[in-house]
């Protein structure tokens, strides 16, 4: 049997690494700054990194798109979301699930459910 797939590292666009990864560190306190293969890194404590390329000009931010995102596995999504609600240097972006507007912030409370359990 092989083993579960995984991935290195990611590439982020920035037109300021460094505040980039102050950013991303404050989010994240596990993390740490660091380099790999001459670009500046975001580090995690499992061995992932978030690399980062400088660029001139920011990306586009319309229209909305899963591919301007990733995600970042945490224990306790109830209690996390809650922390970066309270930070304002976070901007949350609802995840659409209807073509009326419905939306959530944690994809789960998409999954059929008795008052939010499972």
């Amino acid at each position: 049997m092989l083993p579960t797939p995984g991935f290195h590292h990611l590439h982020l666009n920035s037109v300021d690494p460094d505040a980039a990864i102050d950013w991303y560190a404050r989010q994240f306190p596990s993390c740490a700054r660091g380099d790999w293969g001459g670009f500046p890194a975001l580090l995690s404590p499992n061995n992932i990194m978030v690399l980062f390329n400088k660029v001139d000009a920011p990306p586009p931010t319309e229209p909305q798109s899963a591919i301007w995102h990733f995600g970042w596995h945490v224990t306790d999504a109830r209690r996390s979301l809650a922390t970066y609600q309270g930070r304002s240097d976070v901007n949350l972006l609802p995840l659409y699930t209807t073509d009326e507007g419905g939306s959530v912030l944690i994809s789960s409370d998409t999954w059929p459910n008795v008052s939010g359990i499972l």
